[in-house]
């Protein structure tokens, strides 16, 4: 009996191949996001993963070198901003139920998780052996309460560093086919001058006004 072959399914891209920036940052880059599907970026996959990558140089300190779980915390975090933008005037953003990284597979352990969730909360690893969805649950809502309070942060240090107008424009950008004209011969962000001014004079519907004030809060 003859059987055909069935071919090895392409590879998804992820965001090492989508998100191109500073080449002396690519390892590093690969090391916080290899594996990672996140559910906020489906809207634009491509456009998403470059807009994280092109805010997560701009807040890297000189020189630092915290480390890959903080890397990977920076990354969610951005990603927590998009998913809150998208939610502005649908639902409350401060009150959305962020992705959990790990879920989307992100390169978090647990442990490492722990570690910085106890920088904060008190948090007693015996619990998880003695009632281990009661744990999950704790783990899980303290996790929340650090993406929203990180998101905050992140957006607060992207608005002072780029001003509002630029964030807004590029959070707008993001799954919303149209906004911006895709050029094979330059990268997604930042945006050109003529790009954030096309989007910011835009008709302001009511949603588009509630994104801007959530900005600019």
């Amino acid at each position: 009996m003859l059987f055909s072959h069935v071919p090895d399914p392409e590879p998804v891209p992820g965001p090492a191949d989508t998100a191109a920036g500073e080449p002396a940052l690519d390892a590093r880059w690969r090391a916080a996001t290899t594996g990672w599907r996140s559910r906020s970026a489906d809207r634009d996959e491509q456009r998403t993963w470059a807009w994280v990558r092109h805010g997560w140089e701009a807040l890297l300190e000189p020189g630092d070198g915290s480390g890959r779980t903080a890397d990977v915390l920076l990354v969610a975090a951005l990603l927590a901003v998009q998913q809150r933008f998208l939610d502005v005037g649908t639902e409350d953003p401060d009150t959305v139920e962020l992705p959990d990284p790990r879920e989307d597979g992100a390169p978090l352990e647990d442990a490492e998780l722990l570690a910085v969730l106890g920088e904060h909360w008190e948090l007693d690893p015996a619990e998880a052996e003695e009632d281990p969805e009661g744990f999950a649950r704790l783990v899980g809502g303290f996790l929340q309460d650090h993406l929203a309070e990180r998101s905050d942060e992140v957006l607060g240090a992207l608005v002072e560093r780029w001003g509002a107008t630029t964030v807004f424009a590029q959070l707008w950008s993001l799954g919303r086919p149209g906004e911006v004209e895709a050029d094979p011969d330059r990268p997604a962000f930042p945006l050109s001058t003529d790009e954030i001014a096309w989007i910011v004079s835009g008709v302001p519907a009511p949603e588009k006004h509630l994104a801007w004030e959530w900005v600019n809060r």
